[in-house]
């Protein structure tokens, strides 16, 4: 029909026009959308940050900002009578930050926690391993350790530091201040976490221990000025002479010995190397280790959990003989005494590891101690102790035991 070409025309103008004002208005719409998510991420992220650094007295290094999400908040809980004054807590501090996870998963993303507490009676210290990698005065000791997660892994380390006047906020007064931290590491497991992560945990345990340490008026110069080095202990050791104490001849190696002096234990060990062979009863390995103040109770505690110290007028199988079963564990004598040293009451405990064969006849795997290899092993035993306490640069003297009184026997093997 003539004339309907125009209005047609229009009507399309009108609908391009129409399109492209509706395509204009989407796009703005998803482009304030995105704009006001990034808005809000940043401004997650900034609130996340502010938390990091206001959490846990703001003992938390900054470090953990790589952790810090931005699209959940974090999560805190803190607690501690030097959080919350008048607070009934066991802890002066227990604060715990944690990122994303929640509904079915089975751990936060990430997570980070920082405890210290005054140790009344007794603990399980640090272990004696060199792992902390800063120095320490020898009144307090440190170690660090790894573990796998989900995701990631983490850092740990603990903190054992001397408060010579004393902490408050208990029932007593304590002078024994226990430090521990948790830190995530990005390395994929355990075994890859870094030297860097490490430091981390250790620095920020000195950090929390000086900061406690500070506000309590306990004493005791800053951990973190480095102010005491750290004793040698290249000589610690040196008293465990294989030929001197007549053990079994050949190559020895030293076993778990103590990388520095701490006056709160010490740790020294060898064993025969396994390339030389050692005769029947022939001792092939020595152990000697020493706890004191807070750690001797542990220490004590942890092996009469596994009845493995000394019951008082208990040598009933020294006159018989007596027939050990193969277990995997190599038996060995253990004897106890008890000194009092420069950290407080102290438990010394030295063992010596026989070379024992089993049969390979009807009693399998069994083999007959008679009672006068028993005492040999008793007087090895003795030996071992007695060089133990009185060698110059061993442990006692360094940490002037006196009124050393032993204690008993524990035969270590399964009759």
């Amino acid at each position: 029909m003539p004339g309907t070409g125009a209005p047609r025309a229009a009507r399309r103008r009108i609908w391009l026009v129409s399109g492209l004002v509706a395509l204009a208005v989407i796009a703005s719409s998803v482009t304030w959308l995105v704009v006001s998510r990034a808005e809000d991420r940043e401004e997650r992220l900034a609130a996340n940050q502010r938390q990091l650094a206001r959490a846990c007295a703001g003992l938390l290094p900054a470090e953990l900002g790589a952790f810090v999400p931005d699209d959940k908040p974090g999560v805190l809980d803190e607690f501690g009578t030097m959080l919350r004054p008048r607070e009934e807590s066991r802890a002066l501090l227990d604060c715990t930050l944690s990122w994303g996870g929640g509904g079915d998963a089975w751990e936060p993303d990430a997570r980070a926690r920082v405890r210290a507490e005054a140790v009344l009676t007794r603990t399980t210290g640090p272990a004696l391993d060199g792992s902390f990698g800063l120095p320490l005065p020898d009144s307090a000791l440190g170690a660090v350790s790894t573990d796998d997660r989900l995701t990631g892994s983490a850092v740990s380390a603990s903190l054992l530091a001397d408060c010579p006047k004393g902490l408050t906020g208990r029932v007593r007064p304590s002078r024994d201040l226990l430090v521990t931290v948790d830190l995530p590491s990005a390395a994929d497991d355990e075994y890859d976490v870094p030297r860097a992560d490490r430091l981390l945990a250790s620095r920020t345990a000195v950090r929390v221990a000086d900061w406690v340490a500070k506000k309590q008026g306990c004493g005791g110069r800053p951990l973190k000025a480095g102010a005491a080095a750290p004793a040698k202990a290249a000589k610690l050791c040196s008293w465990l002479s294989p030929k001197a104490l007549r053990l079994a001849p050949g190559e020895w190696k030293s076993d778990r010995n103590a990388a520095t002096y701490s006056r709160r234990t010490g740790v020294c060990g060898g064993r025969l190397d396994d390339s030389s062979p050692a005769e029947e009863l022939a001792v092939k390995a020595v152990g000697a280790q020493s706890w004191s103040g807070v750690l001797a109770g542990g220490a004590y505690d942890s092996h009469r959990g596994g009845s493995h110290v000394p019951v008082p007028g208990d040598r009933a199988e020294a006159g018989k003989p007596v027939t050990i079963q193969e277990s995997g564990d190599d038996p060995l004598l253990a004897l106890w005494a008890r000194s009092r040293c420069a950290a407080g009451p102290t438990y010394h405990r030295v063992t010596v590891t026989p070379q024992i064969g089993f049969t390979d006849g009807p009693q399998s795997g069994t083999t007959v101690l008679e009672p006068r290899e028993r005492r040999q092993l008793s007087r090895k035993a003795r030996a071992v102790l007695d060089r133990y306490l009185v060698a110059p640069d061993g442990w006692p003297r360094r940490a002037h035991c006196r009124d050393t009184k032993v204690m008993g026997e524990v035969a270590q093997w399964r009759g």
